[in-house]
């Protein structure tokens, strides 16, 4: 008699761990960086133009840049700002409906005059409506005007 019961149980346990995983979304976003190229060089004060096309195979839900400095590279400081320079670092976010599959990012970025001379880290992180998230990295120098390469 209790066969038939614990027969039933690990039947209804059975189709219940049988659903249907395949409607969840667990691809991560894609993300390319067409501007600017990596290990660009800038002087401070310069603006610049961020774009990466985000994409997702189903919904971009946001997206987020950060700015930092990468304080174990090196760095070329002038005179005129070694006292005053500051390690800049900068965010920017947006919001997507959660419908677009695909979205052009066109982030103006100006940096600042008294920005610190050396590298940063530019990522672009994108999210999509399930929570999948994925980061893109680039660097770019700034340095002072008077810099030779």
């Amino acid at each position: 008699m209790y066969s038939k019961y614990i027969l039933a149980l690990l039947t209804g346990l059975f189709l219940l761990s049988c659903s249907d995983d395949e409607s969840t979304d667990t691809t991560r976003p894609e993300i390319e960086v067409l501007a600017p190229a990596d290990h660009s060089h800038f002087h401070a004060g310069d603006s610049f133009e961020l774009r990466a096309q985000l994409s997702d195979n189903e919904a971009l839900a946001s997206w987020k840049v950060n700015i930092h400095f990468n304080g174990d590279g090196h760095t070329h400081k002038s005179s005129s700002t070694e006292d005053t320079a500051v390690e800049w670092e900068a965010e920017w976010t947006g919001d997507l409906a959660g419908s677009e599959t695909s979205f052009l990012l066109e982030q103006p970025i100006e940096i600042p005059a008294n920005a610190e001379h050396g590298e940063y880290h530019l990522v672009v992180m994108a999210l999509d409506r399930q929570g999948n998230e994925t980061a893109a990295y680039s660097s770019f120098e700034v340095e002072a005007e008077d810099h030779q390469h």
